[in-house]
């Protein structure tokens, strides 16, 4: 009896907690039930689903990639002169290479 409580409690909490889909399922399916109702095959898929269709056109979305590419170079150029100079790569290298040298054997 045990075994049975432990196995089916936290499937009644899970079906308990479940959300139910915003707006609800019938305004999910409306865009199915319209291409139906037009006279479409129930079994062909739409090439898009028109709800989802984007609202701007290409040349916005360049204008965007354009915008935040600006704001990235000018971010970077602030960071890189606001940077403090670095050591060299080669410094850094030998720097390590010291570092990693085995201590001496212990006879």
């Amino acid at each position: 009896m045990t075994r049975i409580i432990i196995l089916l409690g936290p499937l009644l909490l899970a079906a308990c907690a479940t959300p139910a889909l915003p707006g609800g399922f019938e305004e999910e399916q409306s865009w199915f039930d319209a291409r139906v109702e037009e006279g479409a095959s129930a079994d062909e898929a739409p090439a898009t689903i028109p709800d989802k269709l984007p609202s701007i056109s290409a040349e916005q979305l360049r204008q965007s990639a354009a915008d935040v590419l600006e704001a990235r170079d000018a971010v970077s150029a602030d960071e890189r002169a606001t940077r403090e100079p670095g050591s060299d790569t080669e410094a850094y290298a030998e720097e390590a290479r010291q570092r990693a040298e085995p201590p001496n054997p212990i006879d």
